[in-house]
């Protein structure tokens, strides 16, 4: 093709699904990659010299380099400058990522000295007793109450609701985001086109997860969401992390020293793949793991608890 920047958008386009309308050759430039207004995950930079560039996605963790001449055909200079080139682009890329982590570890940091304790009565505690966990106390010290925090959807601010707040929490003990469930004064899901959402990350969500619990004697269990995990807890009394998805699932980080894992799986696709991939490196790294799956298909343990299933987990008591 004998337009490079055209070349080069294309590339990114077959690659990451999107990419920016326009290219300014020497720009770094920030794109969405879901359909999302908002969404910057894209980013991307076409040397000045358009013989080459980079780009890739934050959020997926993709980096790639593009190159308007077959690189087998590359002269011993041309790669040098190349190469030169990437690791420019480079040190810029990951210095705009530090600047957003940081902004988001502030941003982080201030709502969550706005939340509060939960009490009995208020509108988490409500909206767990509707979900089953009603007389369920104390709840795990990470569960907080925000009494308004502001909901925003595709830029727009669409009002300020009570929210159950918990930290997403690094392997290295860092707060990298948090997770909210928009609720109404008397605990039902607020109506919003997303109840649960993430804060942008202050950090690689990689290998995080949502610590209701800590490890006990060498046992630590983990689940997907929140209420899944929780009911997990309470039908066997395994300490419990949530995952908060099924990738995260996947590639969560157990603390030092655990030697027991058991893994609540939810009954589709998605968390028996999770499940299964968690179990491998684990028992890789010298961990015994234990799957637990629901029986009935599409169930999680949010499911089983709520019709007051007994599960025994062998060796964890």
């Amino acid at each position: 093709m004998s337009d490079p920047v055209q070349a080069f958008r294309l590339a990114i386009l077959a690659a990451l699904g999107h990419a920016p309308d326009q290219i300014e050759p020497g720009r770094f430039h920030r794109f969405p990659t879901r359909d999302r207004r908002g969404d910057s995950a894209g980013w991307c930079k076409l040397f000045a010299d358009v013989r080459g560039g980079v780009f890739g996605c934050y959020r997926a963790g993709i980096s790639e380099t593009w190159s308007a001449i077959d690189r087998t055909a590359m002269t011993r200079q041309q790669r040098i400058e190349l190469a030169r080139q990437v690791m420019a682009a480079t040190a810029e890329r990951e210095a705009q990522q530090r600047e957003l982590w940081a902004k988001a570890a502030e941003r982080i940091a201030l709502t969550w000295a706005e939340c509060m304790p939960l009490v009995a009565g208020d509108p988490v505690t409500l909206y767990l007793k509707r979900r089953g966990f009603g007389g369920v106390w104390p709840l795990p010290e990470c569960l907080r109450l925000h009494r308004g925090l502001a909901y925003w959807h595709e830029g727009e601010r669409l009002g300020a609701y009570p929210a159950m707040v918990a930290p997403i929490v690094a392997p290295d003990g860092r707060m990298v985001a948090l997770h909210r469930t928009y609720l109404t004064a008397n605990g039902r899901k607020a109506d919003v086109p997303t109840v649960r959402k993430l804060t942008a990350a202050a950090g690689p969500l990689s290998g995080a997860g949502i610590d209701l619990h800590r490890p006990q004697r060498g046992v630590i269990g983990i689940a997907e969401g929140i209420e899944t995990a929780l009911g997990a807890w309470c039908l066997s009394a395994v300490p419990v992390v949530a995952g908060y998805s099924a990738g995260n699932v996947s590639s969560w980080q157990w603390p030092a020293g655990v030697q027991r894992l058991v893994i609540f799986a939810d009954n589709d696709q998605a968390g028996r793949e999770a499940a299964d991939k968690l179990r491998a490196r684990a028992v890789a790294a010298g961990v015994h793991a234990k799957v637990m799956t629901p029986t009935d298909d599409g169930a999680d343990w949010a499911d089983v608890w709520a019709s007051r299933g007994v599960v025994s987990v062998e060796g964890t008591a």
